[in-house]
């Protein structure tokens, strides 16, 4: 039996879950394989895969730059040699970033398969092309992937974690917010600045939703999180429910999987919320959504108007990002309403 290695360790959950179905079709067809991922994904890992898959965890959390220098040399050091005692024969490298084509050299695999890229030599023994240009990323994975996922363009399916749903039960509890109630929820925050609509406008949204009978949860994680969520909050005259940097990776997953509707810029909780099954309304700006739309029949993607052709990711040619920020919250109603989440609304005028 051949000894597989695949490398998925990067810190992009939105990548992770869209490579998840080529990962599971080579699971399935070396059974002895091993995969690498990151440690502070491993409850999506879980949540696709089940406890029946070998996998070696990327320690990101223990390589955190807050901690001791010499402390995570250790932890490296014994996290290359659990991959190099593997004593993989072929090492697949799915992600392409460069700390995955470094894993990919450390391996020790005598072949080594990788995507095109700059000194893309040092680290593979052979490389392969990606997507043709406009294809969403998951073809780009399916090019390296041995066999790709069967159904083109399929996104993965996450079994909820049911050992989850007390505690996330008592976290929105506190909030007077309990089972059955109909919540929709927000991630406002995003990897970049860039990809951010204004926290006016969420605000703005949650009001009318509120007028609605829906409830608005606001989820996030991280410094940038903190501050988008509160300008929304500064926005509001009453309070609302917000679980940023309060719940784990699984309880979000029960909370997508319960929620009516999730509304979000592009980033990995918009993936998230695409796999656990819940209706999904994108913002996009400045990003390709031909590349990173979340992959779910349930999902609509939103952008005010094109992106002018001089424009990229930091540099807008008109000002502001107009592609993002003239997305008004009747728009996002709209679109709720198109996906059976909420009935076609009337104007505000907003």
């Amino acid at each position: 039996m051949e000894r597989v290695l695949i490398l998925f360790p990067g810190n992009h959950l939105g990548n992770l879950l869209i490579a998840l179905p080529h990962i599971q079709a080579m699971l399935d067809r070396y059974p002895g394989a091993l995969l690498v991922a990151n440690a502070l994904y491993r409850d999506v890992v879980l949540a696709a895969l089940g406890q029946g898959a070998s996998v070696l965890y990327y320690p990101a959390p223990a390589l955190a730059p807050s901690r001791p220098l010499w402390q995570r040399f250790l932890v490296w050091l014994a996290f290359v040699r659990a991959l190099r005692a593997f004593r993989a024969e072929r090492c697949i490298d799915l992600e392409g970033e460069q700390k995955s084509a470094t894993l990919a050299w450390l391996s020790g695999a005598p072949q080594r398969d990788g995507p095109r890229r700059r000194r893309g030599r040092w680290f593979y023994t052979r490389q392969h092309s990606g997507a043709l240009p406009g294809q969403h990323r998951w073809h780009g994975y399916a090019a390296l992937s041995d066999p790709p996922a069967a159904r083109a363009g399929q996104g993965v399916s996450l079994t909820c974690p049911a050992g989850a749903v007390p505690a996330l039960q008592e976290h929105l509890a506190r909030w007077g917010v309990h089972s059955g109630m109909p919540c929709v929820v927000i991630h406002p925050g995003a990897s970049k600045l860039y990809k951010m609509w204004p926290a006016q406008r969420f605000a703005s949204l949650c009001v009318q939703l509120r007028d609605l009978g829906l409830i608005p949860v606001l989820i996030g994680a991280g410094g940038r999180d903190r501050v988008q969520i509160e300008r929304i909050r500064a926005h509001m005259a009453q309070p609302v429910v917000s679980l940023c940097d309060q719940i784990s990776l699984a309880e979000l997953m029960v909370l997508l999987s319960h929620c009516r509707g999730f509304i979000g810029n592009d980033s990995g909780p918009m993936h998230l919320a695409a796999a656990c099954g819940a209706p999904v309304v994108a913002l996009f700006g400045p990003t390709d959504e031909r590349l990173w739309r979340p992959l779910s029949q349930q999902a609509c993607v939103l952008r005010h108007r094109a992106c002018d052709a001089r424009c990229g990711r930091h540099a807008c040619a008109a000002p502001d990002y107009p592609c993002l920020r003239g997305i008004t919250p009747d728009q996002v109603l709209a679109a709720l309403a198109g996906l059976g989440v909420i009935r076609p609304p009337v104007a505000s005028g907003y």
